[in-house]
């Protein structure tokens, strides 16, 4: 079965987890940055509804970080979440492992 591994993590660590994943054999993946914000420090905040207080929430209190995701073989996962654990026992992460039923492929020339 295939797996879609979704990997939260720090700008500063990216070397770091690209490096990981290609030892673990992942020969390809996409990265999106993001902002984001944890639920400990949401925790108490109440944002006014008009979009220019949501974006300003945003901005001056998110933190910059990256999505990593990969489709792997599932035997390919344990390994990478050995590794994060071992390298990355100090940062903060989230690993997704979401089960992929089909992938559909399109590529007309």
């Amino acid at each position: 079965m295939k797996v879609h591994l979704r990997v939260f993590i720090e700008v500063e660590n990216l070397g770091k987890v690209i490096n990981i994943l290609a030892e673990e054999g992942v020969t390809g993946f996409y990265m999106v940055e993001y902002k984001g914000i944890s639920p400990s420090e949401w925790s108490g905040f109440i944002v006014r509804e008009d979009p220019e207080s949501a974006i300003s929430l945003v901005r001056n209190h998110a933190m910059d970080a990256i999505l990593i995701c990969s489709v792997v073989d599932e035997e390919q996962v344990e390994g990478i979440i050995e590794r994060f654990k071992d390298e990355l026992s100090d940062e903060r992460y989230t690993l997704l492992e979401v089960p992929v039923k089909r992938i559909i492929v399109n590529s007309p020339q």
